[in-house]
């Protein structure tokens, strides 16, 4: 499945579950910001999922907090001034026109980012969706050990695959599958057999692991500058990372996608 990238155009990269709760929105969240704001990638979201918009509620949760406590959003500011760059644009869409947005919104633009993130809604097994798929150049599915669930969601990526290598008009370019919310005291005997199985059907899968957590749920009214995880105007803490995966995951995405810091390292 893997095609030369086209030069010159924005990745994008696709979030999607054929489950709802595997935690597909709350990485993309996570990813974002530590991309945007730590590694200096340039980036904007596409929320297309309708029935939670879970970026663009979550920015609005931010922003109303914010709002209502000059003291915590004077601490922002001054963190986000670190920074030297505003935050990340959240473009609130559907999936019939998610990417007539993201044009609209490159036609307003001097530079286009580098990185489009969409976050699909929680089943991708609609026309919409699948069409929507075909134009991303990566997508991540995030997988929890749950074989029933697992059965749809190696489904989705055996579709998306063969539609890739199939379809003239596909931008895929490979679909990764990243196991999520794992517990460190269970068994890894259904995640280790069906590692073996994506494998042997050429589905990758991450190397690192995401580890069950209750820091991701840690936003902006619970865990104040210093102490969140989940937020549209900041990174998560460090001191909350260790443990969870989640610095090994950004730097296997950022590998595997090629994403160039502003510094080009």
């Amino acid at each position: 499945m893997n095609m030369e990238k086209k030069t010159g155009n924005p990745i994008y990269l696709g979030f999607a579950s054929q489950k709802g709760g595997v935690g597909k929105s709350s990485l993309a969240e996570v990813l974002a910001s530590i991309l945007y704001y730590e590694k200096n990638i340039s980036l904007a979201v596409v929320d297309c999922d309708g029935t939670q918009e879970s970026f663009y509620k979550l920015r609005e949760r931010d922003r109303d907090l914010i709002e209502s406590s000059p003291e915590l959003g004077k601490e922002l500011h001054e963190r986000l001034s670190r920074y030297g760059k505003k935050s990340y644009h959240i473009i609130r869409s559907k999936p019939e026109r998610a990417v007539s947005d993201v044009m609209k919104y490159f036609r307003k633009m001097k530079t286009a980012p580098q990185l489009i993130i969409f976050d699909f809604p929680g089943h991708a097994l609609t026309s919409a969706m699948m069409d929507l798929s075909i134009t991303m150049d990566y997508i991540i599915s995030p997988i929890e050990a749950d074989p029933q669930s697992l059965a749809s969601s190696f489904a989705y990526a055996k579709t998306i695959r063969d539609l890739g290598v199939g379809f003239e008009g596909s931008r895929i370019q490979d679909f990764f599958l990243l196991w999520n919310k794992i517990n460190r005291s269970a068994s890894t005997t259904v995640i280790d057999l069906f590692s073996q199985n994506a494998e042997e059907q050429g589905l990758p899968i991450f190397d690192t692991r995401i580890y069950n957590s209750v820091r991701f749920s840690r936003e902006l009214a619970q865990g104040g500058v210093k102490g969140v995880f989940r937020c549209s105007y900041l990174p998560p803490a460090p001191a909350l990372r260790p443990q969870t995966g989640v610095d090994e995951w950004v730097k296997e995405v950022m590998e595997k996608l090629n994403l160039k810091t502003e510094n080009g390292v």
